[in-house]
């Protein structure tokens, strides 16, 4: 049983359809076609949308190496293991490698030991002292002096400075160093407490054969 009601025609079995003569097979493919080519016009706009945020983002990630790599310092991202996940391009002044050839690598093997030995414990501690809300802690209490190893297998004395980033899956410590000549350490310390360090004239964790040691 049908009842009419106006535009529309409800059926006993509470179905609706709506009034008039039925579509023809043509009309049915015309109006599939219609809607064929309105969605891949949407698909293109999508695609376009995509391809020029992509663009900017690439702009944006090219205009951030551009600036890293004038940089002068040795910038260094590693984790607890001491895996290297970035290496600026200054590491050829440093270390005679390319960031390509230690991307990936252990930056243990390019400290002495004692600099590893020390910059591990360093590291421990700041996952130690991480504090709840807080993502970032900094490695150790000021510049650290330690030995790189470069390909000659010859030290280079540098100063550290380095902060642990707990965001992410893992931890990863985030550093710059500066290389520095033996007899110019004490030539540094003037500097560093205009910067509001505060130097000790007796340097702590110091060896005379350590390759590190941490400006407090």
């Amino acid at each position: 049983v049908t009842i009419p009601t106006g535009e529309v025609t409800v059926t006993s079995n509470n179905q609706t359809a709506a009034s008039g003569p039925a579509l023809s097979e043509d009309d049915k493919k015309q109006l599939k076609r219609i809607a064929n080519r309105r969605s891949a016009q949407l698909s293109r706009k999508r695609k376009k949308q995509y391809i020029e945020e992509l663009k900017e983002e690439n702009d944006e990630l090219k205009r951030k190496e551009q600036i890293l790599s004038s940089i002068p310092d040795l910038i260094v991202v590693f984790d607890s293991s001491g895996r290297l996940w970035f290496v600026s391009e200054s590491v050829v002044r440093f270390l005679d490698f390319s960031p390509q050839q230690l991307d990936g690598t252990s930056f243990w093997d390019r400290l002495c030991d004692e600099s590893v030995r020390l910059l591990k414990a360093a590291f421990m501690d700041a996952l130690a002292a991480r504090k709840p809300g807080i993502d970032t802690a900094p490695l150790g209490n000021g510049l650290w002096e330690l030995r790189l190893v470069d390909r000659d297998s010859k030290h280079r004395l540098v100063t550290l400075n380095g902060v642990v980033h707990f965001s992410g899956d893992t931890p990863e410590c985030v550093c710059s160093m500066r290389p520095i000549q033996p007899n110019n350490i004490q030539h540094l310390q003037l500097p560093m407490m205009k910067a509001g360090i505060a130097v000790n004239s007796n340097l702590s964790r110091t060896n005379s054969d350590s390759g590190l040691k941490q400006f407090q």
